[in-house]
């Protein structure tokens, strides 16, 4: 019996129904693997730059606060050395303070020396975080640092730079508890009023804690690897590959991957993404890695970062997927030869609705915009797609999201640069621990801004803003470089006035601030008058916390805005209605 032409074409076109789905569904299996990993990958690339501006973002405060320290006073007069050797003695006491408060306020430090040039480079003042609490070091313990490359490197910054020392771990002798730990130095130069280097400042910072902050977010299946640029590992799964250079036997991570090379080389490549076996359970992973720049423009150096996953947990979720596209071709290929054999005409269409699954899928974009309306199989294998798309950029958002709760917060007013509320409070309440300390006494001018209200409304916000720069510069140019003058927001000021004899003095500095808002603004074109109200209070007759010493202030500015404008009032000569 010979077949029919028919029933030979319903053959073939069985067959060629069953080779094409079975083929289709290999594609879209492979291909959900390829597209998983890729996500997978630019997800933690995504992950990785957020973590490396967390590693940025913790030194920001440390080079601040360096820059706050050779600001104060005491060691501006220390480094004149024009107070004699006892205001020299009491300005070491100030400052150890200082640097006490520091170490309890910032978790991350462990140590802040000021260090002469002098006498081999002997430690003035030092301060140690030790398992019994905050001590200072005598001056029997205080040592010579003038072999360290810290010591004689940080003197040769300009003015305002910082030096970055080498990530590794701390060696130095006499002080046990800060010993054998991950340690970054980060110093900068203290100059007298001649110019010449009196000493440097110095921050020792436990890179263990900010590890574990770097750990602190990510998902357990996530691990985060730290090399410097020559590739010693710093953070590793495997602690014992880390500080090899500091242990005698050095570990590199291009051994370990040999294409990070080009990161580690000067060049435009900054980051790489990895497929590799790494780690001592030997599994193929996923990694993506970062070159991050830190330092001064004198010392080029970097770290590499990166963020590591096993493939399997990345493609989990494609065991189930590979059952459904098994299920789903097994059935196309049955179905297709029933049909073939009874409507061969008729298997065209379904072919070609499939030809047009399987463009889609050669168009590389199935993820971005997949077919899930369909209520078939491909309908199924698309909303599985995206099922498992939207489950990992949920997984990374969250990371993301944590991340941003922890970005860095600005300490200054964007409009006038100077000190905002939050920095002013900071060094208010720094301000009355000292003075509750060495029992000494300080004012706080509340200002407030007559008239600026209306001229805001009458002449625009732009020539609003601009009056409040320029009353900003004319506080700060009144009063001395000790003082602090901050905006607490619309047109409200204040000043700290410390070191005066007395009352008078600060008086004077009231009526002089007064004075200065005599003459007139001249704003794009517009000549106008706008004067200023001050209020007064004193610690700690005044109040002995910042909201008492404020609201006092406050409560003599209010009173002062009474009379005429351009007043000054003190609290204490506040009746008792009044208050």
């Amino acid at each position: 019996m010979r077949l029919g032409v028919g029933f030979k074409l319903g053959i073939w076109l069985a067959l060629f129904g069953i080779l094409s789905t079975a083929l289709t569904g290999y594609y879209a299996y492979s291909k959900s693997r390829e597209l998983l990993i890729s996500a997978a990958e630019d997800k933690l690339l995504t992950a990785t730059d957020v973590v490396g501006q967390r590693f940025l973002d913790a030194l920001i405060p440390i080079t601040e606060d360096l820059s706050m320290i050779v600001s104060l006073p005491a060691l501006t007069a220390l480094a004149d050395g024009d107070a004699g050797a006892d205001g020299a003695k009491r300005n070491k006491v100030k400052l150890g303070e200082v640097f006490a408060s520091m170490l309890k306020s910032r978790v991350d430090y462990v140590q802040i020396r000021v260090i002469g040039v002098a006498d081999f480079g002997r430690e003035l003042i030092r301060t140690d975080r030790t398992n019994n609490g905050i001590e200072a070091v005598t001056n029997d313990d205080l040592q010579e640092k003038a072999h360290f490359p810290y010591m004689f490197e940080a003197v040769k910054m300009p003015a305002g730079e910082f030096y970055f020392s080498k990530i590794n771990l701390n060696r130095e002798q006499h002080w046990q508890d800060g010993f054998d730990i991950p340690t970054l130095r980060i110093a900068t130069p203290v100059r007298g009023v001649d110019g010449k280097v009196f000493g440097i400042v110095i921050v020792n910072v436990d890179l263990n804690r900010l590890f574990n902050r770097l750990r602190s977010n990510l998902p357990r299946n996530i691990d985060l690897v730290l090399t410097n640029d020559e590739g010693d590992y710093l953070i590793h799964p495997d602690q014992h590959k880390t500080f090899g250079f500091d242990r005698g036997r050095r570990v590199f991570i291009q051994d370990d991957i040999g294409e990070i090379k080009t990161l580690l080389e000067p060049g435009p490549v900054r980051h790489l993404l990895t497929r590799t076996r790494m780690g001592s359970r030997d599994v193929a992973n996923a990694g993506a890695f970062v070159r991050i720049a830190f330092g001064s423009t004198s010392q080029p150096y970097f770290v590499l970062l990166g963020l590591q996953t096993p493939l399997s947990l990345v493609l989990r979720d494609s065991k189930f997927l590979g059952v459904t596209i098994i299920q789903i071709t097994v059935l196309c290929s049955l179905a297709a030869a029933c049909l073939s054999f009874l409507l061969s005409f008729v298997l065209a269409k379904p072919l070609n609705a499939m030809a047009t699954a399987v463009k889609q899928f050669e168009a590389g974009k199935v993820i971005i915009s997949l077919p899930t309306e369909r209520d078939d199989e491909i309908g199924y294998l698309a909303r599985s797609f995206q099922h498992m798309s939207n489950r990992l950029s949920s997984q990374v958002g969250d990371l993301q999201a944590r991340e941003q709760s922890l970005q860095y917060l600005a300490h200054h007013d964007q409009l006038t640069g100077l000190p905002n509320r939050a920095m002013f409070q900071q060094a208010l309440s720094a301000k009355i621990d000292n003075a509750s300390v060495d029992e000494s006494r300080f004012c706080l001018m509340f200002i407030d801004l007559d008239k600026f209200k209306q001229i805001n409304d009458q002449l625009g916000h732009n020539v609003g803003d601009q009056a409040l720069q320029l009353a900003a510069l004319r506080m700060r140019a009144s009063v001395r470089n000790e003082d602090t003058v901050a905006r607490l927001g619309g047109d409200e000021f204040t000043i700290l006035i410390s070191d005066f004899r007395h009352e008078s003095d600060v008086t004077a500095m009231a009526e002089k601030l007064i004075h200065v808002f005599d003459q007139s603004f001249v704003i794009d074109g517009h000549e106008f008058e706008m004067s200023c109200s001050i209020g007064i209070s004193m610690f700690p007759q005044d109040g002995k916390s910042a909201d008492q010493l404020l609201n006092a202030a406050d409560a003599a500015m209010y009173r002062a805005k009474l009379g005429k404008h351009n007043m000054l009032e003190w609290f204490s000569d506040l009746p008792a209605s009044a208050i």
